[in-house]
């Protein structure tokens, strides 16, 4: 079972390291592109909580849970997701789909530990701008495309007998692609700025997670968790490319101006710290409700290498409300009263400003939990969200995504009694 599980990690890991998940929202031009981490689907389908830990699944989000983990834990999940976008003359719907977690979560006699890769951040839009004249017509083209990925490690202990503390290291990878083209009517070529950046660096996670029992199977969690400021290193190209609207190659020059002579060649990019809180109250195997605030200093990050004149940040949140619900967990007559419904809410000031607007976003999640053999099972739901640029804002997307979720356990290191 071990080495069958660890051949697919491998497999899934080396198939994900040449491809990048899917994104088609124009607004993921800003920052280092569109965010599609939220935990796992468990925590996804409840707003996004990370506050709610457990003993048989591992929580990617709030590094505590690995302290609780009882068994080896195996998951993954994947989404699938349609945008549409309304403009000020046009509306446009496109379809996306990718993966957005691997990992594999085991406890020990002290401690529990896990580790996975994450696609953190998409960039993927095409955009155009007509400029038309008496004279002549101008065709911009806007296009970017890659990501970021987070490879994690993360460790959680008992400090006391309800008092959790842990953490999670990660090394981020990826590179992202920007290009600007002009294409003028009856000319040939056009011209195309081509910008490439290949991201890697270091951040951290801290967390610590509070049971406080109240009375019979009743108890409140409280969990706290910081980010601290990172830098990334950027290893930066860019080139100037002449070429036709189709987009061959087969003639046209490509010249790459040497960034080095404008200390361009490798810059940094500032990740601002960000800090969360979260309470909430339940039943041990029958129902939960928490909430959750996380602030983010996004007036801090930079991009050294990619500077856009549209764009600004300021310090954004998150507020994030949910739970579930188990009608009996222990039935053995019923496997419909053993489903656990989930249910979230999550609203959000991302902290980016584009044309003087911030962004925002409002999504509600809702989702199934359908138990396998053991204590394995699989998770499904969909999410709805709506992202804009607040009243005054000419561009809005709205899209629903649905999400599966596979939670699989085994017992490792057992030490047989009989031979």
């Amino acid at each position: 079972m071990i080495r069958n599980t660890l051949k697919l990690f491998a497999l899934l890991t080396g198939s994900f390291l040449f491809s990048q998940t899917g994104t088609t929202s124009p607004y993921s031009y800003t920052g280092l592109g569109e965010v599609n981490f939220r935990g796992t689907q468990i925590n996804r389908f409840m707003g996004g909580l990370e506050i709610y830990n457990d003993s048989i699944h591992a929580n990617l989000s709030n590094p505590t849970s690995y302290a609780k983990l009882k068994l080896t834990n195996y998951t993954l999940g994947l989404n699938y997701r349609t945008n549409k976008m309304t403009g000020a003359n046009e509306k446009k719907s496109i379809a996306s789909a990718g993966l957005d977690y691997i990992g594999v979560a085991v406890p020990t006699k002290y401690f529990g530990f896990g580790f996975g890769i994450i696609p953190y951040t998409s960039v993927g839009y095409k955009l155009s701008h007509l400029e038309s004249s008496e004279n002549d017509d101008i065709l911009n083209l806007f296009e970017g495309e890659g990501g970021i990925n987070k490879v994690f490690f993360s460790v959680g202990f008992k400090a006391l007998k309800n008092l959790s503390f842990g953490a999670t290291l990660n090394y981020n990878f990826g590179q992202t692609v920007y290009e600007t083209g002009r294409f003028q009517n009856e000319v040939t070529l056009g011209t195309v700025l081509e910008n490439r950046s290949s991201v890697s660096g270091l951040d951290l996670k801290l967390s610590s997670h509070l049971e406080i029992p109240v009375k019979d199977d009743i108890e409140r969690q409280a969990m706290f968790s910081y980010s601290p400021e990172a830098n990334l290193t950027s290893t930066n190209s860019r080139f100037f490319n002449t070429r036709p609207f189709s987009g061959s190659s087969s003639f046209g020059d490509r010249v790459e101006i040497a960034l080095i002579d404008f200390g361009l060649k490798r810059t940094n990019i500032r990740i601002p710290h960000v800090i969360s809180f979260g309470l909430g109250v339940g039943e041990e195997r029958k129902w939960f409700a928490g909430t959750q605030y996380t602030m983010n200093a996004m007036k801090n990050f930079s991009h050294e290498f990619i500077n856009l004149a549209n764009v600004d940040y300021e310090n954004g949140y998150q507020f994030s409300l949910g739970g579930f619900f188990i009608p009996d967990f222990s039935s053995i007559t019923s496997y419909w009263k053993r489903i656990v419904f989930r249910m979230g809410f999550r609203h959000e000031l991302t902290g980016t400003v584009v044309n003087n607007f911030g962004l925002k976003e409002t999504g509600i999640n809702f989702g199934i939990g359908l138990p396998l053999s053991g204590f394995s099972n699989t998770n499904i739901g969909f999410e709805y969200v709506s992202r804009d640029g607040g009243e005054g804002s000419s561009f809005k997307e709205k899209f629903w995504s649905f999400r599966v979720g596979f939670s699989l356990n085994d017992k490792w290191f057992v030490k047989r009694k009989f031979n």
